[in-house]
């Protein structure tokens, strides 16, 4: 009998079964970010329904988009942070022009 690990390429979907804590976090900001247009435009004195109508798209298109799209088999905030450490990169590559060239006999690392 041959013992075989556990998938964990997956990640467990903990949050009802149905999604992951991650998901629900982005969910849940999503949600923060329609509770804090929908104060603002209150406090300004929309009228309620027009305030929800108003608030409702950012906070639950931002909640969904990092919940749920994945670009390239990645999760898209974890995309956008490589995209971003990969563009930080230097792209100039250090040449010292070592190759070729011929050293005074004091730089010489082997007599």
């Amino acid at each position: 009998m041959y013992k075989v690990s556990a998938d964990t390429s997956e990640k467990e979907k903990a949050v009802g079964g149905i999604m992951t804590f991650g998901q629900a976090g982005w969910l849940v900001l999503g949600f923060l970010i329609f509770a804090g247009l929908f104060l603002l435009l209150a406090n300004i004195k929309v009228p309620v329904v027009l305030a929800v109508i108003l608030s409702l798209p950012p906070g639950a298109v931002f909640g969904c988009i990092f919940a749920f799209y994945k670009k390239g088999g990645l999760p898209l905030a974890t995309y956008l942070l490589y995209q971003h450490s990969f563009k930080q990169k230097s792209k100039v590559m250090v040449n010292d022009m070592v190759y070729g060239k011929t050293f005074a006999k004091e730089d010489e690392l082997f007599i």
